[in-house]
């Protein structure tokens, strides 16, 4: 019997896998900690207006709970509105975690679901600093998949994505399954998107993906075969 399974574009995981979860959550929590990331209890829904502008999770593929609110598809939804119309004037680094619906069409295992957990790392920076800030994110991913002892890559997404950013890398993970399984999205957008939620301060923003679970489950269970 295995330890997991999906329904209908819902995931199941036993106690072992449940935990292994939750401490992969928790260790990535204590590392940014540690860096001086400021943490944000945000919602995993919001309004229309904030996910019509973001735009990277389009409308079609939203979940609406009314005319006016729907269901998160991105937990940097919940930073851009949790900040929109405010002024930011200081660099800082943040992090939140929330859960994520999709209207996914085709669903496939852990792959493509219509819920799915994340935890996200995202900043307002200087716009000299945004390189900084970048790699800073894309280390600290990298660095908790190696802690693991997980193959992966780095693909630089830029001109092959669509979208309004001005660089984007993603790291991918190596699976017997899926071969090259993308995990994590780091993505600088300038001043694409205070300007959208006009959000005062002439900073820039960058996020990128800290864990989605269950997908960064998937190595683990091929390597303990679960």
């Amino acid at each position: 019997m295995n330890n997991y399974y999906v329904e209908n574009g819902l995931y199941y995981l036993d106690n072992k896998l449940s935990e292994l979860e939750r401490k992969l959550f928790r260790d990535f929590e204590d590392m940014l900690l540690k860096k001086g990331y400021k943490y944000l209890s945000l919602p995993s829904a919001g309004k229309w207006e904030v996910v019509e502008k973001q735009e990277a999770v389009r409308t079609d593929q939203s979940l609406g709970i009314d005319e006016t609110h729907a269901l998160f598809g991105s937990a940097e939804q919940g930073f851009l509105e949790y900040f929109m119309n405010k002024s930011v004037e200081e660099e800082q680094c943040y992090f939140s975690f929330n859960e994520c619906f999709r209207k996914e069409l085709n669903l496939e295992g852990f792959i493509r679901l219509k819920e799915f957990k994340k935890f996200e790392q995202y900043c307002f920076c200087k716009p000299e600093n945004a390189d900084k800030y970048f790699y800073e994110f894309l280390k600290n991913a990298t660095f908790f998949l190696e802690n693991y002892s997980i193959e992966y890559r780095v693909v630089d997404k830029t001109k092959e994505d669509a979208g309004y950013h001005f660089k984007k890398f993603d790291i991918e993970v190596k699976t017997k399954k899926y071969g090259w399984m993308e995990t994590h999205s780091c993505t600088y957008f300038k001043d694409e998107q205070v300007k959208r939620l006009n959000i005062k301060g002439d900073l820039h923003t960058i996020s990128c993906t800290g864990i989605a679970s269950p997908r960064i489950l998937i190595p683990f269970i091929e390597k303990e075969n679960l």
